[in-house]
This record gives structure tokens, sequence and C-alpha cells, in this order.
């Protein structure tokens, strides 16, 4: 997991690592997708290769944490997006999710869900009021983007109408916009990925999220990927990691 989100933070292929490391690509395939495990030793030495360092300390382990965690990912993500209405705070305005992703559906845009709320459906602990979502920057997509946006009547956070188009989409780190649905986040390309919607949409997965809406999320391992080159919000990365751990146990389990 670590290492193929080290590698795509360097912006190196598996080739280019294997050929910096001296190691088989496959091997290198193998380690990313969890069917075999490196050595402490290497695995920091292929960080390394990629740039970064990963400093080892020791922890107070929190069980109670991981134990909810384990409780957490045996809800459905339908479920889960319902646990977090109920704990949404309704002192931040409206939030309805179903609303907001319904009208992008009905308009047929491509995109990715990132963010709080994309952590949550796969299985993270936490509460938002907000969707962020990694759009397709094509033509055609962000006309259809533009026209659910103002099929909810949004617009942008300082007041201002919004004015989306395939000449400034690619001159904006976000967009910021409320709706009497909730607010929503355009992010064109989020932090630590390659080219936003086309690098995400390879690892996301289609989630039913109840409503009749089953919307594409991003990875575990590429939500990871974007917290960790935010710099921040490490209990909310050291979480996702568990949840990393936890889906590749499941996998382990299900190929015995």
């Amino acid at each position: 997991m670590l290492i193929r989100e080290a590698r795509l933070r360097a912006g190196l292929t598996q080739q280019e690592l294997a050929d910096r490391s001296g190691r088989k690509r496959s091997v290198i395939a193998r380690w990313e997708r969890g069917a075999i495990e490196p050595s402490l030793e290497t695995f920091l030495e292929i960080i390394g290769v990629c740039g970064f360092e990963l400093p080892l300390e020791l922890a107070p382990r929190d069980d109670s944490s991981f134990e909810r965690l384990q409780k957490n990912a045996l809800l459905s993500p339908e479920r889960r997006v319902q646990r977090l209405l109920r704990a949404s705070s309704k002192s931040e305005g409206p939030f309805d999710p179903y609303a907001l992703l319904a009208a992008l559906e009905r308009r047929q845009t491509s995109y990715v869900v990132v963010g709080a709320f994309g952590r949550i459906v796969q299985g993270a602990e936490e509460t938002t009021n907000g969707i962020d979502v990694a759009p397709s920057l094509r033509g055609e997509n962000i006309r259809r983007l533009a026209l659910a946006l103002d099929d909810l009547g949004a617009t942008r956070a300082d007041g201002e109408p919004v004015a989306l188009d395939k000449s400034n989409i690619h001159e904006m780190t976000t967009l910021e916009l409320c709706s009497a649905k909730g607010r929503l986040k355009i992010v064109p390309e989020p932090a630590g990925t390659r080219g936003g919607y086309d690098d995400l949409r390879r690892a996301a997965t289609q989630e039913p999220i109840g409503k009749g809406l089953r919307v594409t999320v991003a990875s575990t391992a590429d939500l990871a990927r974007m917290l960790a080159a935010l710099g921040r919000e490490t209990d909310k990365l050291i979480a996702l990691r568990r949840v990393q751990a936890l889906e590749q146990r499941v996998a382990h389990e299900l190929a015995l």
C-alpha cells in the first residue's frame, strides 16, 4: 500500500521504480497488490528510492479505535452514509448527499468522490457536511457538470455566480459551492494525484449508497495518498491505513 503511494507521489512507473531499485517490476507489482510483503529493511529502502523517509517510533496502540473500524467494515456503504447523516451537525447547514449526487448522476457527469465523504463511504469513521468530487475535465463533461450545478442552484461560497467551462476549469485549484442541498467542492486535481479524475478512476469503486445511487468513489489507497500529500490529518490518515489493512485481510481470506 505505502509502496504504491510513495511511487505515485514520486511520479514513477513500476518499471522506473524497478530500474532504480534493482528489483523486478513483477515483484514491485506484487508488493503493491499485497500478494507478498517485503522485509522491513527492503521496504524502507524502496521508500527511500522514491525520495521519502518513514520514521519508525513506538506509540500506544488504540485498540478501541481499531475495534470500531472493524465493526464499521461490516456495514454496507449505505449504512455508513445513514450513520453519517444521523451524526451530522444541523448547525452547519443543510446536507443531503443523495440530492447532490443525484444531480450529478442525472446529467451523466463523470466524477470520482474524494475527501471526507469518500473516506466515510469506504469505511472511515468521520463526519462531514459536504461532498468533494474530482470531475473528468473533458469539455463535454464540464458542460454536464455545469448543468448539474445549475439544477442545484449552486453558488460560489463568496456569493458570486458559478461560471464553469472548459476554458477556466484547469485554472482552478478548488471551487467551493453552496446550495440548498449542502456544500459541494469541485477539485479538478486533488493533491497527490497525477491528472485527478483520470488517475483516480483506475482504482475507484462503484459503491451503492442507497436511494438507487451507485457512485464512483476513490479507493482507500488513493484516499490515503491524497491525505498524505496534504501533509495533515494524521489521525485520519492512520485510521485510513487501518481500513486498508482490514480490506487486505478480507481479500486474503476470500482468496484462501
